[in-house]
């Protein structure tokens, strides 16, 4: 069994998805119409033989408890591991606003107690596939304390804005960890996925308590990058970042590229996710799609393109949608004509018909809002 715990963390408030983000937690975000977030860091645990995995979420857990469940989707034997959800019940403050180091503070007994030797704490708005194993055997090698995984970006003032970055010596030692402010066109993209001894992880946990009780765990990992041996691994394949609403619909159309969805469509690497018996899609009134991923249970009678459409969603006759993401039980009425759009679930578009975005900037309709 794979020695090491895993930690999936949920993200402070420089990183805010407008409007889907007032309704669920970004974990809980559906991506392609058929996963949700969580789904792709839970896998690459899995996948990489890690059964003991804990879930944080600072929002509203009712959804992920109903997504995650026993965890048996995700190929996890409970009586050989556990998938837990740790959700924040904050004491006069907003979800959002709780530190990570708090919730490992109050959780610090479990964590104590489990039987691992190393603890792997992944993201949830940076999809990518990685061998968690690959990775731990790479930290070990180097001796290091702390080992983060990066990419290296050469679009950084106009993109990842907020983000964190790492500044590196020639070595590849993290020297400190910073706020991408779009000063400097090239950088190094951390990718919050952070690999230690679980000794180590106790010790910042505690550090970091006592230092502030609004520290998060990369604020005490900056302010030890001179007294430990912090370094960067390199991440050389796909990142699919979700830090705005812009990067989230941008994410999500480039998976309509079929090079791209060869990184989640291997058989050898699975993408888990809780499956739902609904009907197949029917398509009635001359209803057509291209390049389009739907998901099942949906009734099409218009013309869509370059689209991700989610489970049930209705869409009329003569509506021509284009370049947008409809999550489930929408409904897009007749003749309704939507381009750069992300419909959120449960909207319905009977009146206003004509509706448009940008890529850059896309149009979003909150949930269960009629237009």
């Amino acid at each position: 069994m794979f020695n090491a715990l895993g930690i999936i963390a949920y993200n402070n408030t420089n990183v805010y998805v407008e409007g889907l983000e007032k309704y669920r937690p970004i974990a809980a975000f559906n991506f392609i119409g058929r996963y949700r977030l969580v789904d792709f860091p839970i896998s690459n645990m899995t996948n990489s033989g890690m059964f003991d995995i804990d879930v944080y979420v600072n929002g509203n857990p009712k959804v992920l408890f109903e997504h995650i469940g026993s965890g048996r989707h995700y190929n996890i034997n409970s009586k050989h591991g556990h998938l837990g959800l740790v959700p924040v019940f904050p004491d006069g403050t907003r979800a959002d606003a709780v530190p990570d180091v708090e919730m490992y503070y109050e959780n610090l007994n479990d964590i104590e107690s489990d039987p691992n030797d190393y603890v792997i704490i992944a993201p949830v708005n940076f999809i990518y596939k990685a061998n968690y194993s690959d990775l731990l055997d790479t930290h070990v090698a180097s001796g290091a304390d702390v080992s983060i995984l990066y990419q290296r970006i050469d679009n950084a003032k106009e993109a990842f804005l907020k983000c964190d970055v790492l500044s590196l010596n020639k070595q590849k030692g993290v020297l400190a960890i910073e706020e991408n402010l779009g000063a400097t066109k090239v950088r190094n993209l951390s990718l919050g996925t952070y690999i230690m001894s679980k000794q180590v992880f106790i010790d910042l946990v505690k550090k970091a308590r006592a230092t502030s009780s609004m520290y998060w765990l990369k604020d005490i990992l900056n302010d030890s990058c001179s007294e430990m041996d912090i370094r960067a691994i390199n991440y050389r394949g796909h990142v699919y970042p979700i830090y705005d609403l812009a990067s989230y619909y941008a994410s999500n159309m480039k998976m309509l590229n079929d090079e791209n969805m060869k990184d989640f469509s291997d058989p050898n690497w699975p993408i888990y996710t809780r499956t739902y018996d609904s009907a197949p899609s029917i398509y009635l009134n001359d209803g057509t799609t291209s390049r389009t991923f739907v998901s099942n249970g949906c009734q099409i009678s218009g013309n869509v393109h370059n689209s991700i459409i989610g489970r049930a969603v209705k869409i009329g006759k003569k509506a021509k949608i284009d370049g947008c993401i409809i999550l489930p039980e929408a409904v897009i009425g007749d003749n309704a004509n939507l381009k750069n759009v992300i419909v959120d679930k449960g909207a319905r578009i009977v009146h206003k018909k004509d509706l448009e975005g940008t890529e850059e900037s896309p149009l979003y309709i909150g949930r269960r809002e009629t237009v």
